[in-house]
């Protein structure tokens, strides 16, 4: 009894150096717990992938080959580390030939796809949505803007990013090893080959001079405009701020001007459509990836002809279908957001894009509240919401300092139209119900 009483006069007599020791005896428990579940974790998803790789498979016939398309500056330069440990063995397990390839600067992604020279079943994005948008605007350009080409060729998501909308709306959630859980998840769906069509965004700028065309962006998740967008974007720059650096820049620039608060424009929409005679296109999608992505089970399975809809959409008339409507706004924040951002396996029907707007006027406390609100949670005060095919932008004002923002990438602000091109990308989706 008497050497307990003394240990606890020893712990009184130095609380100091007792708090710090608990705190790091905390953290040691807490971060070997975690390494063992990992561990585990990966064993289980190791074995799985190991019985793909133990497959026998014709000699006349080549392995699965994937190209990586890796962001090692994503996720705060993390993108790498987590892709070497926890990505690149399962598919090394599961016997697919892996060509990964680093970009070294801002839009390098896109130039490495139209540029990509080498066949390849699939192209895995390793990194965040603008890696993501970057991807698709590469691979877009690369078959000129044919969508149905584009359709043929795999894309599979690594949310190794910063931001990663698209890619953990395809994800289970956990309370526990998230980040690893879906970056493993999504490894899995592309050795699975589990895959879904999903809806891609096309915004291109309306340019006076014709002669000179600025070639469109394209993105799966968000088109952004506003303050509290901005105050989000700087938040990099308070990093001295360490983990509060996020809820720093909203305090800090809630009363600043160089914050987009009046998003005044115009907006020219059509309502979305479920299919009619005007607006139904047969998907005659070329088979030049299907030649080159030729598997080995396929010499046993009979070729499927493009399968013909049920529906004869000739014989439907939509007259409200392609009809412009005008709505002037006046806003401190505005959205658009794709069908792929919601947390769904059924998409909606008809397809249609999500503008969000939200409040004209906004105090400073209100500016601070919603800003940290949207940091944990990822939502939007807004105060009214539009559903439509296809939006045309016209900003009343546009200085050097407007900023527009697609799948988190910065762009000069102009006059754009956004057109949801549905059932687009062909992307390996996790299974939800896991």
């Amino acid at each position: 009894m008497a050497k307990v009483l003394k240990c606890f006069r020893t712990i009184r007599n130095n609380w100091k150096k007792s708090v710090l020791g608990v705190a790091a005896l905390s953290y040691g428990v807490s971060y070997s717990k975690d390494a063992y579940n990992t561990n585990e974790l990966m064993k289980k998803y190791c074995e799985t992938a190991s019985r793909f790789g133990d497959a026998p498979c014709p000699t006349n016939i080549k392995n699965r080959h994937v190209t990586i398309i890796l962001n090692p500056n994503a996720k705060k330069g993390k993108a790498k580390k987590l892709f070497t440990n926890y990505c690149e063995p399962l598919l090394h397990l599961a016997g697919i030939a892996v060509t990964v390839i680093q970009t070294e600067s801002e839009n390098e992604a896109r130039k490495i796809v139209m540029n990509l020279n080498k066949p390849t079943d699939a192209i895995v994005v390793a990194g965040g949505d603008g890696t993501l948008s970057d991807v698709l605007t590469g691979l877009v350009r690369r078959y000129n803007s044919n969508i149905n080409s584009v359709k043929q060729c795999p894309i599979g998501i690594l949310p190794l990013g910063q931001t990663n909308k698209v890619a953990k709306s395809m994800c289970n959630e956990y309370n526990n090893l998230s980040d690893v859980r879906q970056v493993v998840e999504a490894t899995m769906a592309i050795i699975n080959e589990k895959f879904r069509m999903m809806d891609m965004i096309e915004v291109e700028p309306i340019e006076e001079n014709p002669e000179d065309p600025v070639k469109p962006i394209y993105a799966m998740g968000v088109v952004e405009w506003g303050a509290w967008k901005d105050a989000h974007s700087i938040a990099k720059k308070y990093w001295y701020w360490g983990p509060l650096r996020k809820y720093a820049t909203y305090v800090l620039n809630g009363y600043k001007e160089k914050l987009n608060w009046n998003c005044d424009a115009l907006i020219k929409y059509t309502n979305p459509c479920d299919g009619c005679s005007r607006c139904y296109q047969r998907d005659t999608s070329l088979d030049e990836f299907a030649n080159i992505n030729k598997r080995w089970w396929h010499a046993f399975v009979p070729r499927k002809s493009v399968p013909v809809p049920e529906i004869d959409y000739s014989k439907i008339v939509n007259e409200q279908c392609g009809i412009p409507h005008e709505l002037p706004i006046s806003t401190s924040e505005l959205h658009i957001e794709s069908p792929n951002v919601e947390k769904s396996q059924a998409s909606s029907s008809p397809a249609a894009l999500k503008l969000k707007m939200g409040p004209k006027h906004v105090g400073y406390f209100s500016f601070v509240v919603e800003g940290w609100k949207q940091e944990n949670d990822n939502k939007l005060l807004y105060k009214q919401v539009l559903e439509a095919k296809d939006i045309e932008i016209t900003p009343q004002e546009i200085t050097k300092e407007n900023t527009l923002y697609i799948d988190d990438e910065e762009y000069e602000l102009k006059s754009v139209k956004i057109k949801l091109l549905s059932r687009a990308v062909k992307v390996f989706c996790p299974d939800l119900n896991s």
